[in-house]
């Protein structure tokens, strides 16, 4: 007997559907919807109003048991520049079953996760809308699979960089104040300290690990608050070749923020922006890389892992003293046979182009060793 096939709307909406009417209605009045996403912004305020009763009630009741509870394990922070490998090394180190981490559907109701009722009603929403894939690069989807931390960061505190995809012409902006913590109130930011704790504690109740591990890129460039704030953290960098992150990147941009916007932007913007936000988080991790004590900190880069991803995580094990590989080795080998067959996007670029990226990541790429990629084709002008 044939299964029939379950429908799928493949629908995306902005990630404020889970965020508090306290944090959301500020940010859309100061930034202002364009007119031609009013019904996308309608539609999530709805789910919005839906969700309070069950979001206020976790709060209220469940929340301050994890903010009472102390993090057991120091937490592993995967970091690097979006499309620099961190989805892939993310999925690696979830196949260990010690190993706690955020949701997709956790990360967008982050206050919906033990109410039981509300967690039936919006994760099956979720699972009827959901895409299968992701539009950008072909990554599967899923309510269970692990996602970025930010985004549930988002529905705590103003203090989120991915306000961005909401408001793509505050991109830099939003790096200043939620990356770089310019002009933040000292109250402010301890309370995203506080949430991020609380996020970790209930993810780790969530999925039956005792150690955390978080896949941020936005993360690269706040080593300074983050060891503030877990001085015994453990950091995984993963780096690619500069010109392969930024066509990627680009590419990415163009293919999800459609879906997710709530205001308009040009081309030319989005691709200065692209190339600023890529010298402004490097930058600003190798200032801070230093930080790091001796012992917590491993660089990898993505080729090499994609080269040899059991012997890399391995060596990852070794090098940060985590325990478990042993155990995970079987289904990490079963989850690698599965991949076979992806196909990643190819890029082409213009002559023009490639020089103005040679010229504004030159220091990049002369600090993590990386020429022009053959990979890449050059397109006539």
């Amino acid at each position: 007997m044939l299964k029939k096939n379950r429908i799928k709307l493949s629908i995306l909406l902005p990630p404020a559907v889970g965020y508090s009417i306290r944090l959301h209605q500020p940010l859309l009045m100061k930034y202002k919807p364009s007119g031609r996403y009013v019904f996308r912004f309608a539609v999530t305020f709805l789910i919005n109003l839906i969700n309070w009763p069950f979001r206020t009630y976790e709060r209220l009741f469940i929340n301050p048991t994890y903010d009472r509870k102390d993090i057991s394990k120091p937490p592993v922070f995967i970091i690097g520049h979006w499309r620099s490998g961190t989805t892939y090394l993310h999925n690696l180190m979830c196949q260990d079953p010690d190993m706690a981490y955020v949701t997709t559907y956790h990360s967008v109701f982050p206050d919906t996760l033990f109410n039981s009722s509300g967690r039936i009603l919006f994760k099956n929403f979720m699972r009827l809308f959901i895409p299968r894939k992701r539009k950008g690069d072909n990554v599967q989807l899923s309510a269970d699979f692990p996602q970025e931390d930010e985004f549930t960061l988002g529905a705590y505190s103003s203090i989120c960089f991915y306000h961005f995809w909401m408001f793509p012409r505050e991109m830099m902006r939003f790096y200043e104040q939620f990356v770089r913590f310019q002009g933040q109130d000292a109250l402010v930011v301890s309370n995203w300290e506080k949430e991020y704790k609380r996020l970790i504690n209930k993810a780790v109740r969530n999925k039956g690990g005792e150690q955390f591990v978080s896949k941020n890129p936005v993360n690269t460039a706040r080593i300074k608050q983050l060891l503030k704030a877990f001085p015994k953290a453990k950091f995984i960098h993963i780096h690619r070749n500069p010109v392969e992150v930024y066509l990627s990147t680009l590419h990415f941009f163009n293919s999800m923020m459609p879906r997710l916007r709530l205001q308009s932007i040009t081309a030319t913007d989005l691709e200065k922006q692209t190339i600023d936000l890529y010298t402004k988080l490097m930058g600003d991790f190798l200032e801070q890389r230093q930080l790091i004590p001796t012992g917590q900190l491993v660089e990898i880069g993505f080729e090499d892992l994609q080269a040899s991803p059991v012997k890399k995580i391995h060596s990852i094990y070794q090098n940060l003293g985590l325990s478990g590989f042993e155990d995970m080795l079987p289904q990490l080998e079963n989850y690698l046979q599965s991949l076979k067959g992806y196909k990643k996007n190819e890029h082409q670029i213009s002559p023009s182009k490639l020089e103005e990226l040679k010229k504004a990541f030159k220091p990049y790429m002369q600090a993590f060793e990386y020429s022009i990629p053959d990979t890449i084709k050059i397109m006539d002008e």
